[in-house]
């Protein structure tokens, strides 16, 4: 089938996004319109691949996989299909829990039942690795895309970057069409106005200015 398909760690993207524009990997750190995101993710795989797209895939985590407002805002756009994973805190971080397994999955089932052509892999993750080699070998081209990582190195996956089909990265200027920095909270209050006769004492001059004039 001459279409294709993206499928998105939400994770990485909006993890790199953070560490990009807000210096550290935390999602909370960051706002993100989701119908500009995936529009842009739609019209940006069209134009490298050259084909219609047949559908997004949203891969997250959630607590207990209990669908978050996000997800379901996005599981009712159009070409838009949601696919969590767990969601657990451990050591005080939060991780995902078989959201590589799913992308493997879908990678694998879409390539093998010829769905597309083209697969637009938006991670980092290594686990997927075997998943990208059995597309190739069914005859799909597997672009994988990144994010432009903070401190200009890699933040995918060597091994990942050397067998994918192509290569291109999203820089500053695409994420922050539908990303912004959060504003941090507990803006610094304005000086206290002293009282009157404050006022008064500290804008007297100094004695020794005082004997001077």
């Amino acid at each position: 089938m001459d279409r294709c398909v993206v499928l998105v760690d939400a994770g990485y993207l909006l993890g790199a996004a953070a560490s990009l524009l807000a210096g550290e990997p935390a999602r909370s750190r960051i706002t993100v319109d989701h119908a500009t995101l995936i529009q842009g993710l739609r019209e940006r795989a069209e134009a490298e691949t050259a084909q219609p797209l047949l559908r997004i895939y949203w891969f997250d985590g959630a607590p207990d996989r209990v669908p978050q407002p996000e997800h379901r805002r996005l599981r009712v756009m159009p070409r838009v299909t949601v696919r969590l994973g767990a969601l657990t805190r451990s050591d005080g971080r939060w991780a995902q829990k078989g959201v590589d397994a799913a992308m493997h999955a879908e990678l694998t089932e879409l390539a093998r039942n010829r769905a597309c052509s083209d697969i637009v892999l938006v991670t980092g993750d290594g686990d997927l690795l075997p998943g990208l080699m059995s597309a190739k070998e069914h005859g799909v081209a597997v672009h994988l895309w990144a994010l432009q990582a903070a401190d200009g190195d890699y933040n995918q996956s060597e091994d990942l970057v050397a067998e994918a089909d192509e290569r291109r990265v999203l820089d500053r200027t695409w994420i922050t069409r539908a990303v912004r920095t959060k504003e941090l909270s507990g803006a610094c209050a304005p000086p206290p106005v002293p009282r009157p006769e404050i006022a008064a004492i500290l804008s007297a001059p100094l004695p020794e200015t005082a004997a001077a004039a």
